[in-house]
């Protein structure tokens, strides 16, 4: 296993964790209505950002044409 992934797994997992803390806090502080919405605007907000890295990535590829040598 290549360190960058072992470095990506480990911070996935202690991100994972953090989320789940941070949900049960929340819920206790909020209620399970509120935790709800926000996590539906969480989620909004994630699928958002895809969508715009793709779209942003699709526009920035280069286009290369080739042109033929007229003889």
């Amino acid at each position: 296993m290549k360190r960058n992934q072992a470095r990506v797994i480990v911070v996935s997992l202690t991100s994972t964790l953090a989320a789940i803390s941070i949900g049960y806090l929340g819920v206790q502080f909020f209620g399970k209505n509120a935790m709800y919405m926000i996590a539906t605007g969480m989620f909004g907000l994630g699928t958002g950002g895809s969508i715009g890295q793709a779209l942003v990535e699709k526009r920035q590829q280069r286009v290369v044409q080739t042109q033929l040598k007229q003889q």
